[in-house]
């Protein structure tokens, strides 16, 4: 048995240590159709290696196997439903966006010679022949040469419909611990999966955190639609936790709006829409660091101070993977922050219906109850004003103007103060800022050179930046500002004090 599981391990690291970062869509226990991809011919020598040597094991260790079919049953218990669906979408297997049949390049793997003698049995070939072999040489020559209608895709208000293909860019940072809310969030995203490429950048965390490899187990178990019940396994003992500590791993909780903790309940359990489990087409994980050293802490990340040093650092961070991550068949590009607690599985669809070559929504947050339950927070949509333009006259040009501190009175018109949620989610207003934490933008901005600066743009950087450097050019930037997303609470240092104080007082009670 020992010897058993001592493969078994030996083969799942020859697994794990196969292709780095990359999760081809092959690797999922999910069904490809057909051989459509040249990456499942590549697997086929070192899958039948595996199957020879699984029949020596059985033939020799038959009694042991059978002895641990019960301790294998638990392990596999652990899977999603979906076992055997076979994955249709054209999409999961067009990455090239070339017309060949990788059964054809094969035929020419050993040299033109080895091809004509195998194929036609001789070198001397028949006119009937030759028209077959100049089709296929020709299909050899053309798959070396990659060509794109850049035109094809710009970007539509009906993208799913119209198959257009989005990228989707999270930034990580010391973010372990939020990573299956993202996740969840991910999973629950009703624009088709096979239309998005997911590319995460990890960058700048501090030693001993774990976000880098816990993203690429995420995302290993995304992609072959395990996942969810990986969570469900992970919610049920965190909730036993939870209750053996009897609360007080999250005191403030007890502070919360309890119809606010109700909807996010609700909107983390069953039943899922019906491809919650679908793999996306690709996922791309990249680390690398920009000497961000300002504190993850709420307070250490949103002190005035650090404000422009962090924006900017975080402009080159989002222009990095920008870089590295856009293919020239993405139409749409989707920037998400990771620590979003409620938003619409339809976000992607309800922004990009809007037609407008930015678009962000409105952004909150929620507040314990002695607070007033909720607040605004993003301030980094806002329309520009004759105040702020006016103060931008008077600063350095390498200052950069933040909003929502006593330092840079702007006046200007925040998307997040003029929510009202009994209006209609879908009216969309003109905007020169946008914020950061869901920006829905067409390719063809990047293409064309807009970027987040990293450097001081009209006094702003990042986002701001990019609204700003986007309307400089022509492009229609928009915000929705009833259609709200909800931020995750963190408490401030004031407010752990205050919560502090009032456990102390209800104990004296």
């Amino acid at each position: 048995m020992a010897a058993f599981w001592s493969l078994k391990k030996k083969l799942k690291k020859a697994d794990d240590d196969d292709d780095g970062y990359k999760l081809p869509t092959s690797h999922s226990k999910l069904s490809p159709k057909g051989k459509r991809s040249s990456w499942q011919n590549r697997k086929i020598v070192s899958w039948v290696i595996i199957t020879v040597m699984v029949l020596i094991l059985y033939k020799a260790f038959s009694g042991v196997v059978r002895g641990g079919r019960e301790v294998m049953k638990t392990v596999g218990s652990n899977t999603s439903s979906n076992d055997g669906q076979v994955l249709e979408e054209d999409a999961y297997y067009d990455y090239d966006f070339e017309d060949i049949d990788p059964k054809v390049i094969e035929k020419f793997d050993g040299g033109v010679q080895h091809y004509l003698i195998t194929q036609f049995g001789n070198d001397v070939l028949t006119p009937q022949d030759g028209e077959v072999f100049e089709r296929e040489q020709k299909m050899l020559l053309s798959s070396t040469v990659e060509s794109y209608d850049l035109s094809m895709f710009r970007g539509s208000a009906n993208g799913a419909a119209n198959g257009e293909h989005v990228l989707l860019c999270v930034p990580l940072r010391d973010a372990e611990k939020v990573l299956p809310l993202m996740f969840k969030h991910l999973m629950n995203l009703t624009y088709p999966h096979e239309l998005i490429d997911l590319a995460f950048l990890v960058s700048d965390c501090t030693e001993d955190d774990k976000t880098l490899d816990a993203l690429i187990a995420y995302s290993r178990q995304l992609q072959s639609g395990t996942l969810s019940q990986v969570f469900a396994d992970m919610d049920q003992a965190a909730a036993e936790a939870e209750q053996a500590s009897k609360g007080t791993e999250k005191l403030y909780l007890k502070y919360m709006n309890p119809d606010y903790l109700e909807t996010v309940k609700e909107s983390f359990s069953p039943p899922f829409h019906e491809n919650y489990d679908k793999p996306f087409r690709s996922v791309q994980v990249f680390q690398k660091d920009f000497g961000q050293m300002i504190g993850q802490g709420f307070s250490d990340r949103h002190a005035v101070k650090v404000q422009g040093i962090r924006r900017k650092l975080m402009g080159r961070a989002r222009n990095w993977l920008t870089a590295n991550a856009l293919k020239p068949y993405h139409s749409w590009v989707y920037w998400r922050d990771a620590d979003v607690e409620l938003c619409p599985g339809s976000v992607i669809e309800d922004l990009m219906s809007k037609d407008y070559d930015v678009a962000v929504p409105n952004v909150w947050r929620p507040l314990p109850q002695f607070l007033d339950g909720e607040q605004p927070y993003d301030l980094n949509s806002w329309m520009e004003s004759g105040e702020a333009l006016n103060l931008a006259k008077t600063l350095d040009e390498d200052d950069v103007i933040v909003e929502g501190y006593a330092e840079y009175p702007t006046y200007r018109v925040h998307l997040a103060y003029i929510r009202d949620p009994t209006q209609d989610p879908n009216e969309i207003l003109d905007l020169d800022g946008v914020g950061g934490v869901s920006i829905l933008a067409k390719a063809e901005l990047f293409r064309r050179g807009i970027q987040f600066p990293a450097f001081t743009f009209e006094n702003h950087a990042e986002t701001e930046g990019f609204g700003k450097m986007a309307k400089k050019m022509g492009y229609r930037v928009g915000g929705l500002p009833h259609y709200t997303l909800w931020h995750i609470y963190e408490p401030s240092d004031d407010d752990l004090r205050e919560i502090a104080n009032k456990e102390r007082e209800s104990r004296r009670e």
